[in-house]
C-alpha cells in the first residue's frame, strides 16, 4: 500500500470512472502522540471479542483508571533478538509499535511479564482476555466458542496462535489485518444502522477487491506543513533526500510531491516532519524543521529551517510557520 499511515475510507459510491478506495492498516500503530486513540481502539476490539466470544467484556473496563489496562508489546524492546530477521534498529521498532504487535493487559500482568522473549510470554497469555488468550496453542482447545466466534466472522487463518520460532513480521502482519477485518465488524453499516437504503448509496470501504480489480491509490489530501509549502513553492524537489542525525547516525527520508515524509529503513509515511524526526530519537516531540537537513547542490548541508527562512527572505515563501 502506498500510504502505511493513513486509514482511508471513501464513504461515498463512485461515479462512472470513477476509482475506489479501501480501508488500509498496514503500519498503523503507536506513536508519540497517540497512545490514547490506539488503546481506544484496542478497548473497542477486546470488548467485541470478548462479547462475541459470550464472555463479558465493556468497552469501559478496559479504559477504567480503577482497573488500569496496558497496552502490550508483543514483543519486547530487544532488537537484538530478531537481528537475523530484521537487521535495521528502526524497522525492529516500527515493526513493534504497529497495531498488530500490541494488547491490553491488566496492569500488574503487563508490569509482571517484563522483556520476557514472546515464546515465553505467550504461555502465560492464555489467562486473558481472548484477543491475546488466542496466541496460547492451549486456548483454543480450552473454549470451544471460539471456534464459533472465528467461522462467523471470517477470520480463521488471522485469529491463531503461531507454531514456535514464526517470524516477527509475520505474527504482527497476520495480527494487523486480524484487527482490520475485526474493525470492519465493528463499524459495519448494519451495527451502525444504516438503513438498506442508504447502505445502497455507499462503497463498503473495509470490502476487499474481487479478483483482478485494481486497488486505488489512497486519495491525496492537501497538507499545510511547512514542508508542504516548501514543495508546493518549489524550493524543494519531490524525492529530495533529508537526513537526520542522531547519536552519529544518519538516518535518511525522501519528500514526496504532497510534502509528506517517508523513513526509508521503515517505509513509513509522515504527514509531519516532527513526527518521523521523533520516531527516529524514540521521543513524544522533536524540532524536526531544525533537526532533518538537506544537501544542496553545492555540497552545502543546510536543516529544512534554514532553508525555508531564506527561501521566506527571498520572497519565494510567504508568512511563516513554527
Amino acid at each position: 500500500m502506498p500510504n502505511r499511515r493513513r486509514c482511508q475510507c471513501r464513504a461515498r459510491r463512485p461515479g462512472p470512472g470513477e476509482e475506489r478506495e479501501y480501508a488500509v492498516l498496514n503500519g498503523f500503530g503507536l506513536r508519540g502522540t497517540n497512545r490514547g486513540q490506539v488503546k481506544y481502539l484496542l478497548a473497542r476490539l477486546t470488548a467485541f471479542v470478548q462479547q462475541g466470544c459470550g464472555q463479558r467484556g465493556d468497552v469501559s473496563d478496559h479504559l477504567d483508571d480503577a482497573l488500569p489496562y496496558q497496552m502490550e508489546h508483543l514483543f519486547a524492546n530487544k532488537p537484538e533478538r530478531h537481528r537475523d530477521e530484521i537487521p535495521d534498529a528502526l524497522r525492529f521498532r516500527s515493526l513493534r509499535n504497529q497495531l498488530g504487535g500490541l494488547v491490553l493487559l491488566p496492569d500488574k500482568d503487563n508490569a509482571s511479564l517484563g522483556a520476557l522473549p514472546y515464546d515465553e510470554k505467550v504461555e502465560l497469555y492464555g489467562r486473558h482476555n481472548v484477543l491475546v488468550g488466542v496466541l496460547d496453542q492451549r486456548y483454543q482447545r480450552r473454549f470451544p466458542g471460539l471456534r464459533e466466534f472465528v467461522k462467523a466472522h471470517k477470520v480463521d487463518g488471522f485469529m491463531r496462535p503461531f507454531v514456535a520460532r514464526t517470524p516477527m513480521a509475520t505474527i504482527v502482519q497476520t495480527r494487523q489485518e486480524l484487527y482490520l477485518r475485526l474493525c470492519s465488524r465493528i463499524w459495519s453499516f448494519d451495527r451502525l444502522g444504516f438503513s438498506a437504503a442508504d447502505q445502497a448509496k455507499f462503497s463498503d470501504p473495509f470490502l476487499k477487491p474481487d479478483a483482478g480489480e485494481v486497488v486505488p491509490t489512497a486519495r491525496k489530501t492537501r497538507l499545510r506543513t511547512d514542508v508542504a509549502r516548501m514543495v508546493a513553492a518549489g524550493v524543494i524537489e519531490p524525492g529530495t533526500r533529508i537526513v537526520f542525525t542522531h547519536l552519529g547516525s544518519g538516518h535518511w527520508a525522501q519528500i514526496n510531491d504532497e510534502g509528506r515524509i517517508t523513513l526509508e529503513s521503515t517505509g513509513d509515511i509522515y504527514s509531519k516532519i516532527d513526527e518521523a524526526g521523533a520516531f527516529v530519537r524514540e521521543t513524544r516531540t522533536c524540532d524536526g524543521m531544525g533537526m532533518w537537513c538537506v544537501t544542496r547542490e553545492d555540497g552545502e548541508v543546510i536543516s529544512l529551517r534554514a532553508l525555508r527562512d531564506r527561501a521566506v527572505a527571498a520572497g519565494i515563501l510567504t508568512g511563516r510557520r513554527t
